[in-house]
């Protein structure tokens, strides 16, 4: 294989190169840095919202549960159909 002598425009050309893609690694890193980390704070608050919700809805079920009856329509004994003897 024959090797082809590379012109000084060539090595100019590709350390440009190299230089830009050194330059958009070095911009792009702090970026996707600042990206997770908001993943991170949503994600904790989406975990704290979904506990507050699931402790309203364990304290909906136990007050529908312990709830005592206010009347004789709301005591659901009574909501049964009668039967003549």
């Amino acid at each position: 294989m024959v090797r082809v002598a590379e012109s000084s425009e060539d090595v100019v050309i590709s350390a440009l190169g190299w230089i830009f893609a050194v330059i958009l690694v070095a911009l792009m890193l702090p970026l996707l840095a600042f990206l997770y980390l908001d993943v991170l704070t949503q994600k904790a608050e989406v975990k704290q919202q979904t506990e507050k919700v699931e402790k309203l809805r364990r304290e909906i079920e136990r007050t529908k549960r312990d709830k005592t009856p206010d009347s004789i329509t709301d005591n659901p004994v009574f909501d049964r159909v009668r039967r003549p003897f």
